[in-house]
């Protein structure tokens, strides 16, 4: 009788779907106990139970400004804007988070902006003494450092570089670097990244060469350290590499980014023990980092403590659940302790094994030729292919992310286009794939304007099909592109690199000098292809190439003569 009593109470359950406000209750629970890994799962519950509450969302907002993720805090913030520009309380937590990220002119704008939308708002004191020290801050610049705009600009360039190196544009970083690095020895963190740039290129010994010239003035440098040291590992001197790797291992720091270089190091030294200890030490700074949550499940993991890698693999998932490295990497260590697979040492990087890899690329290119109808029944019953286009954009692979744009774009649906929302606001993709995508969310119909990052700044875009020429913007980026593909045609060179250096150089220096009227794009690709020729020595008739470009001879060398004053003029004054 128990039992048809305990069956009949069964079939009277009636399942119970929990509302936002239980997730978001819950999530105020664990930001009061200082547990915003946990805070952040409820919180992103409750969007999704109930995406239109946007006090859900500048709750996420902040514990992610409190976790350190001022970028991510600031999207959150940029689509609260959006959907009600009356909260102007956003003005102040994106300068904030600005000034966590040491982009004070942004800061200081964001801050004036609040201040002239809510003059008595809640947060006005507390902007204008945020604003006060700023404009300290810029007074003491302004008034007691000597203006130097070569150095700033030669500070540019070397930044530029560094972006280059860690986009995997190597050659191209090293010859931005190259330039830096010629115009001021000083900044030793440019001919640093010069060497990790040579050593990517294959050239080792002259990026050794360039670590001794910096340790011979700077011995106790431990980026050139760290970098020597993981060279002479790669030419197999270990003798010499462990020498390097002593030295900086007594280098007294505290300061995070020599912590990060040093653990990074080791990492790639297999220092699995030495790089646990100082791993350690380096999450008290940045608990929440992805990359050094990863980097010390790793070292957990080869040491065989697969319970505590297996921690850290859990926490990296729940920072960023889109994430599949991670839960490829929880799996993992799982079949290890079920003995299920033989223990083999991981590298560190944050990336799934190079046979995962190929294995995803595969099951990519397969999916994407299935019937579009089977596609977009995979695309809507779970998450599975979604996570797997997401990895798939953070491959070195223009052709792959292209793809990927438009598959996802033909789905047509509400997920699709946050999807492409969410691209275009990715710090690290290229103009011309932020373009893609952004012409695709036109095409999806999706309400204007969009967020897009756009050299280095958020901005509200929209797309114009009217014009055929695009925006001026657009009709200067197209410029070198169009060299290219011609001069590619012709001689199978590697002239990409050189072409858009030549062209940014120019355009840069538009910006002093003002830029001319750019009536035919054309008379100015037939001059920058002509200017390469020469310059490179490759044979060229003048009149030929003019009538190739359906331009005039006058147009194109009027453009000619007005490039070669122009760069000519400015190696003159940085008397090169």
């Amino acid at each position: 009788m128990a039992k048809d009593l305990f069956a009949n109470r069964l079939k009277k359950v009636v399942p119970f779907d929990q509302d936002g406000s239980f997730f978001y209750r819950k999530a105020k629970k664990y930001i009061e106990n200082n547990n915003y890994i946990n805070a952040l799962n409820y919180y992103r519950k409750a969007i999704e139970k109930d995406p239109d509450n946007l006090e859900y969302s500048m709750d996420l907002a902040e514990v992610f400004s409190e976790m350190g993720y001022y970028h991510e805090s600031n999207l959150i913030l940029f689509y609260i804007m959006q959907k009600n520009p009356s909260r102007t309380e956003c003005y102040f937590a994106i300068g904030c988070n600005f000034l966590g990220l040491q982009e004070f002119s942004k800061a200081r704008d964001s801050l004036q902006k609040y201040l002239e939308a809510d003059e008595y708002g809640f947060y006005a004191e507390e902007a204008q003494n945020l604003l006060e020290v700023l404009q300290s801050q810029e007074f003491f610049i302004e008034n007691f450092n000597e203006a130097d705009p070569v150095r700033d600009e030669t500070l540019a360039l070397a930044t530029r570089g560094k972006d280059l190196l860690d986009k995997g544009d190597y050659r191209q970083a090293v010859r931005v670097l190259e330039k830096a690095a010629q115009r001021d020895p000083g900044l030793i963190f440019a001919r640093n990244n010069l060497a990790l740039a040579y050593f990517c290129i294959g050239k080792l010994d002259k990026a050794i060469e360039i670590c001794l010239d910096i340790l011979e003035e700077y011995p106790n440098n431990v980026h050139a350290n760290c970098n020597i040291a993981f060279f002479l590992n790669e030419k197999g001197d270990s003798e010499a590499s462990n020498k390097y790797i002593e030295r900086v291992i007594s280098i007294k720091t505290e300061d995070v980014d020599d912590l990060y270089k040093v653990a990074v190091t080791l990492c790639e030294m297999g220092q699995h023990r030495r790089v646990n200890q100082l791993l350690k030490k380096l999450l008290q700074y940045k608990p929440y980092d992805t990359k050094v949550l990863h980097y010390m499940a790793v070292s957990c993991y080869n040491l065989k403590m697969f319970k505590s890698a297996y921690k850290y693999w859990d926490k990296v998932e729940k920072i960023n659940p889109n994430n599949t490295i991670s839960s490829y990497y929880k799996h993992y260590v799982r079949s290890i302790m079920k003995n299920e697979r033989e223990f083999t040492e991981l590298p560190y990087h944050f990336q799934v094994p190079y046979d995962e890899i190929i294995r995803r690329v595969k099951t990519i290119h397969d999916l994407l030729k299935l019937p579009s109808v089977d596609l977009a029944e995979k695309w809507k019953n779970g998450n599975a292919l979604d996570s797997l286009l997401r990895w798939g954009l953070d491959l070195n692979d223009v052709m792959i992310k292209k793809a990927i744009l438009n598959v996802v774009a033909s789905f047509r649906d509400e997920k699709a286009e946050q999807f492409l929302r969410a691209f275009v606001l990715r710090k690290t993709e290229g103009k011309e794939q932020i373009r893609e995508a952004l012409t695709l969310l036109k095409e999806m119909n999706a309400k204007e304007p969009y967020l897009a990052y756009v050299d280095d700044s958020i901005v509200e875009v929209s797309v114009n099909f009217n014009s055929t020429a695009g925006s001026g913007r657009d009709v200067i980026e197209a410029i070198p592109e169009m060299a290219i593909e011609r001069i590619k045609s012709y001689y199978l060179v590697d002239c990409e690199d050189d072409i858009r250096d030549i062209w940014e150089s120019v355009v840069t220096l538009w910006e002093k000098t003002g830029k001319p009227r750019i009536q035919k794009p054309e008379g100015w690709a037939a001059a920058l292809e002509l200017y390469y020729r020469i310059r490179e020595g490759l044979p060229v008739s003048k009149t030929e190439l003019a009538a190739s470009w359906h331009v005039t001879y006058n147009t194109m060398m009027n453009n000619y003569n007005y490039i070669n004053k122009l760069l000519a003029e400015f190696w003159e004054q940085m008397n090169w």
